[in-house]
């Protein structure tokens, strides 16, 4: 069985095929309001796929009214797809037993026929604090600090919806009227916070005493009970967009950020190792297999090498790493580097983050069909830049391991996860650069071959 028979990736074509999931839209609307809507409209967006388990789908959706307004309504919609009928209709039955909030669109229903629960947003599960932060006096009470709480009460600005990762976080956006500054809110998983906050909080102390060369988000405030923090704005694109041009020095200066970070003095409490690495990698890289069973064979070779050399390698745990650096975490300007999202910083291998970088490039690369030389040469002045700022040369081998990793996990988040347009293609490239990798022979990165050299321990 391949991913043409799973029933979750039938449901997610169908969510994401406009005609058919307005249709049904249209008709749930009508039952909801007693009235057919004039005109909808959907907008499918970010998708999170798991093979023969189930799927987490956003879309927006636009309604015209039909009535003498004819006014428009916009709303977010989750999608959760499940394998069996059996956990779709006991999503359904929790649903209806739950406390539903006040939204623009029917709060909950079912797509019986996808196995789906479709939530309205700010209703969803697991994130039940979404719309207090949703409505402008909550959230100023809540997150604002007093020099900036508003005298105008009934006219405070709504926080917008910025980020919605279903089940897991939201990042919602807020800016002062008066001040025109922008604002960052993350809810978290209630699990989860204390560990962010205190990450959050080192980083900024880095930042006050000048120890890094880059901007981070400051902590504003942070709502315990909510589970919700608030940062500033750091400037810039996102870095993703910079590497889509392949231009050398952006690079060059991620590197010596990169190498301000790792020489840092902090103390997280999360330890990177490669066990804990390879553990992830397999648990995440499963649905591949599943998904396209052609490639499964030369997966689990690629991983059980990286097992081996994991053993060999001398593995760093003891410096400050970001944790889950990717180009979305980087913004780039002409004034400066800025990184956000601290949730994962950790201690472990510097080259963890170089490596992690590196395979978003490669991967980029593979996708876009990119010149090999305009690749190696964006690779090698990162790599020449932090080793000018460390003072000290790479062990190749090691961020070889690390970049062969990161390839791996890369693929099955942008292309597994999200179902881009030929994602089977790029799935396919990602295992072929992996093993081209680990024998050495890479056409982005001209690195020593792993599983011949001699190492010292």
């Amino acid at each position: 069985m391949n991913y043409l028979q799973d029933p979750v990736f039938q449901a997610i074509q169908h969510i994401r095929t406009p005609h058919a999931v307005e249709a049904v839209l249209a008709e749930v609307w009508e039952c909801w309001s007693d009235k057919p809507p004039q005109a909808l409209q959907i907008k499918p967006g970010l998708t999170h796929y798991k093979p023969f388990e189930g799927a987490r789908v956003l879309a927006e959706a636009t309604v015209t009214l039909k009535d003498e307004t004819r006014a428009t309504v916009t709303f977010g919609l989750f999608f959760h797809v499940f394998a069996q009928a059996a956990d779709t209709d006991r999503e359904m039955e929790r649903a209806c037993r739950q406390n539903l909030l006040p939204c623009s669109g029917p709060p909950v229903f079912l797509i019986s026929q996808w196995r789906t629960v479709v939530w309205t947003l700010p209703n969803a599960p697991n994130l039940a604090e979404l719309a207090e932060l949703l409505n402008p006096k909550k959230f100023c009470q809540h997150l604002v600090p007093g020099a900036e709480r508003l005298s105008d009460r009934d006219n405070l600005p709504t926080p917008k919806l910025f980020r919605y990762v279903p089940l897991k976080r939201a990042l919602l956006t807020w800016e002062n009227p008066y001040t025109h500054q922008r604002y960052f809110a993350k809810l978290l998983r209630e699990k989860e916070a204390p560990a962010v906050v205190r990450n959050f909080k080192q980083i900024n102390a880095a930042a006050k005493r000048s120890d890094l060369g880059f901007t981070v988000p400051q902590l504003i405030a942070y709502h315990p009970e909510r589970h919700t923090l608030l940062m500033s704005e750091v400037p810039g694109q996102q870095f993703t967009t910079v590497m889509h041009r392949f231009q050398p020095e952006p690079f060059a200066r991620v590197g010596r950020s990169l190498a301000r970070l790792h020489g840092c003095d902090l103390c997280p409490e999360t330890i990177w190792t490669p066990a804990k690495e390879l553990v992830l990698l397999r648990r995440r890289t499963r649905g591949v297999s599943l998904a396209l069973p052609g490639l499964s064979r030369r997966l689990d070779d690629a991983i059980a090498t990286l097992d081996r050399l994991s053993r060999r390698l001398p593995f760093p745990t003891d410096r400050p790493i970001h944790g889950n650096l990717f180009g979305d975490q980087i913004l780039y300007s002409p004034q400066g580097i800025g990184i956000v999202d601290w949730d994962a910083l950790s201690l472990g291998d510097p080259f963890y983050d170089v490596g992690r970088l590196l395979a978003h490039l490669i991967y980029l690369a593979g996708c876009e069909e990119i010149a090999l030389s305009s690749v190696s040469a964006c690779a090698e002045a990162l790599i020449h830049s932090y080793e000018a700022e460390t003072l000290q040369s790479i062990q190749r081998q090691r961020l070889d391991w690390h970049v062969a990793t990161q390839l791996l996990l890369r693929g099955k988040i942008s292309s597994l996860r999200m179902l881009p347009e030929r994602w089977q293609t790029h799935l396919s490239f990602v295992i072929t650069e992996t093993e081209q990798i680990l024998k050495g022979q890479s056409r982005y990165l001209p690195l020593p071959r792993l599983n011949t050299v001699s190492f010292e321990v």
